[in-house]
């Protein structure tokens, strides 16, 4: 087998591309070690009882093993089993990342005491934006399994699937991004909240670590967008490099973030007050 590509299957005189260059073995090694080390640090984060992080560390589950699909792409380019592995899981996983995020936000309205202070009540919020994010899973797996299949019209549909879902996941962060600089910029003004809570706990940092994951998960999701609107052969899908840039290492960067700011140390020390 040659080290160049196109790799991928021959299907009734046909090639099927599943990848344009062999994918980095190291790279991918790299990661999973990155993403198996973070997980288990949010796994150990449940003494807080911080059950919502759950779909978070089922993200964190999904990178681990969306990666070991890659390594194992690199040996085999042509085979179908690592190319659904390593596409369905890498897809999916942001995701469950996002609905943590989501609910993350109603988790600090409530132990700050603000709900009047958001444009959407606490509990609405987790409802309104996790619904919408389950949406966005079942369209990263859906179109993720329909791309596999080899048929070029089933190809075309899946990409359609997979661009509404990534879309979607666009405006909702985005909206996501606006309520929450609302809401701190609101908390901030009131003195009463300043002066309570200020003495106990810094919660401006848990906002502003929200203010930082959710951008850099829309920057996620437009790069990715971008991708399947070239194609495979297009600038961003020919390189391997983007995958591991614009996806691999920023949600590496969102789950190291809510490692060194957890919410759940907000839960617990409001409950504490």
């Amino acid at each position: 087998m040659g080290s160049d590509g196109p790799f991928g299957p021959v299907v009734n005189g046909t090639q099927i591309v599943f990848f344009e260059y062999r994918p980095n073995k190291t790279a991918a090694f790299s990661f999973i070690a990155l993403f198996a080390l973070a997980t288990l640090g949010h796994f150990i984060y449940f003494a807080l009882r911080a059950w919502f992080f759950l779909p978070f560390i089922l993200g964190g589950i999904a990178e681990t093993f969306g990666y070991y699909g890659r390594a194992w792409a690199s040996d085999s380019p042509d085979e179908l089993g690592p190319f659904i592995m390593q596409n369905l899981l890498i897809l999916a996983a942001p995701p469950f990342l996002a609905a943590t995020i989501y609910m993350t936000l109603g988790r600090i309205i409530t132990s700050l005491g603000a709900q009047r202070r958001s444009w959407i009540k606490p509990s609405w919020i987790t409802k309104i934006y996790v619904l919408i994010d389950i949406g966005c899973i079942v369209t990263q797996l859906g179109g993720s399994a329909i791309l596999a299949s080899g048929d070029p019209s089933a190809i075309s549909k899946s990409k359609t699937i997979l661009l509404a879902g990534l879309i979607t996941q666009i405006v909702t962060l985005s909206f996501f991004v606006l309520n929450s600089w609302h809401l701190y910029s609101r908390c901030k003004r009131d003195m009463f909240l300043v002066a309570e809570k200020d003495l106990r706990f810094n919660w401006h940092n848990h906002f502003r670590a929200i203010l930082v994951v959710a951008p850099v998960m829309i920057v996620r999701s437009i790069v990715r967008t971008v991708e399947f609107l070239q194609g495979n052969t297009g600038f961003v899908a020919s390189r391997e490099v983007f995958i591991y840039v614009f996806d691999a290492f920023l949600m590496f960067f969102i789950m190291l973030v809510f490692l060194i700011i957890h919410p759940g140390r907000l839960v617990r020390d409001a409950r504490r007050i």
